[in-house]
């Protein structure tokens, strides 16, 4: 178990902050090192989180930035390595039917648009990242732009948020090569978000906004009854998220 696939690094070419974090997966010898951050509220009911990210490294991985109940209560921004740079994949789960047949509905490959609408996004750049998680209807937009909406198998019980970074050999994800590293960069996210219960509203002092706001990523004071929270990247502090270890996937 090695606590370097999760860092927090200088961002030389992040506009926005002078560090980010950084999840990391390794092909060792005889297994797959891989890295998980998780929210530590897990009462997340319907939510727009908002992640500006990159990719990059070996093809072989996942980065998957996600609201998660259950396998079956799940929705997803996934990058897989093994695909062009210039597409992302949006999941509702299960992907799978009891029979183990892939349900088509579940997950779409969509195109990544770069900022400012131009054609042919990559996510080796830094891209925002945003999934609407509504009653019945899920929404992903990429640097402002709908992308996709899907009503297949959308969530309806309290979540929490993950990011993970990772690989265990499989069709999904793919085999990385012995050697092969993948990074999933984080330099800022912003989420809105109501809760199943009363406690975090109680609290709640200020009721911030996250759209149309003067300087990007950091919300404004506004009115209204729906909780915000900026989860920034400081040195040696993470707000709101709590690091679930290293996984180790054996018998690759």
């Amino acid at each position: 178990m090695s606590v370097a696939m999760l860092i927090i690094a200088s961002a030389r070419d992040a506009p926005n902050s002078p560090i980010h974090l950084t999840l990391r997966t390794n092909r060792l010898e005889s297994f797959q090192s891989t890295s998980d951050l998780e929210t530590t509220e897990l009462s997340y009911l319907f939510a727009s989180i908002r992640v500006r990210a990159r990719v990059t490294g070996s093809s072989g991985a996942c980065a998957g930035m996600f609201f998660y109940h259950s396998d079956d209560q799940e929705s997803d921004i996934e990058i897989l390595t093994r695909d062009e740079h210039s597409t992302m994949r949006a999941t509702n789960q299960p992907g799978v039917d009891p029979q183990g047949n892939i349900i088509p509905e579940a997950s779409t490959q969509i195109p990544i648009p770069a900022p400012g609408g131009r054609a042919n996004g990559s996510w080796t750049d830094w891209n925002e990242y945003q999934l609407d998680w509504l009653p019945g209807r899920s929404q992903w937009l990429i640097n402002d732009i709908p992308t996709l909406n899907k009503t297949y198998s959308v969530p309806s019980q309290p979540s929490n948020f993950q990011l993970k970074m990772w690989s265990d050999g499989s069709s999904w994800p793919g085999n990385m090569t012995v050697g092969g590293l993948a990074t999933l960069d984080i330099e800022w996210i912003d989420m809105a978000y109501n809760t199943s219960h009363d406690a975090a509203g109680a609290s709640c002092k200020t009721v911030c906004r996250v759209d149309s706001i003067a300087t990007t990523a950091v919300p404004q004071v506004a009115g209204g009854n729906l909780g915000a929270v900026r989860i920034g990247i400081v040195p040696a502090v993470l707000v709101g998220l709590v690091w679930a270890a290293v996984l180790f996937y054996n018998d690759l």
